[in-house]
């Protein structure tokens, strides 16, 4: 499929997902965290996982070039709604790069030096950590970076990671739909060293 039929069904399924109801949040208790918001997947996971699916997007194996883009540092936890740590979760994120082209789904061209996906689990005290590149816009969308939480083997949550302070936030209707849930998906940006570093916990219902 050719980038522009990409393209088309990307805004043919944003069209519906804005219609979709999202879920209730639960009550909390008085020591409950909220739960991570889910979004859908989106039409760009990877149809074929690229070779190397480790947790720096910066580097492809057998390549002696970085990625192009800004280096972000993206890390955090994976708890439950109690603050418990899930240990041995497996994380994966996947992102466009900085062409705004999707790898792995048949977009021909684009950066050969971005790896487009990784994983990692997470440790004792669920805590994971990705070398990426800042997210990009491209047509249709604010950045973002995809994400989904595997336990035993079973998705647990599949959401998106929105980048604090975008011009495009405010246009993208599933940010929007967030409402005051926007913020637990959120990153806040800072500098680190040339690139930047943001966190983020993620909390399974």
């Amino acid at each position: 499929m050719d980038r522009l039929n990409e393209r088309r069904r990307l805004l043919a399924w944003m069209g519906a997902a804005a219609l979709m109801p999202l879920a209730v949040t639960p009550a909390l208790g008085a020591d409950e965290r909220p739960p991570t918001p889910r979004l859908t997947e989106g039409p760009f996971y990877p149809r074929s996982l690229p070779k190397d699916t480790d947790a720096d997007l910066t580097r492809v194996e057998g390549h002696a070039a970085r990625a192009q883009g800004t280096a972000l540092a993206l890390s955090g936890r994976v708890l439950d709604r109690r603050r418990a740590p899930r240990t041995g979760a497996r994380i994966e994120i996947w992102q466009c790069d900085a062409t705004g082209q999707y790898h792995h789904v048949g977009e021909p061209g684009g950066d050969p030096d971005f790896q487009g996906f990784g994983a990692v689990a997470t440790d004792a005290e669920g805590r994971f950590a990705f070398t990426t590149i800042k997210p990009v816009t491209y047509p249709g969308r604010t950045p973002h970076i995809h994400f989904t939480v595997l336990e035993n083997g079973r998705r647990r949550l599949t959401s998106q990671m929105f980048i604090e302070g975008e011009a495009g936030n405010e246009r993208d209707g599933l940010y929007r739909a967030l409402g005051r849930e926007a913020g637990l998906v959120t990153l806040k940006l800072a500098q680190a060293g040339e690139g930047l570093r943001g966190t983020l916990d993620i909390v399974l219902a």
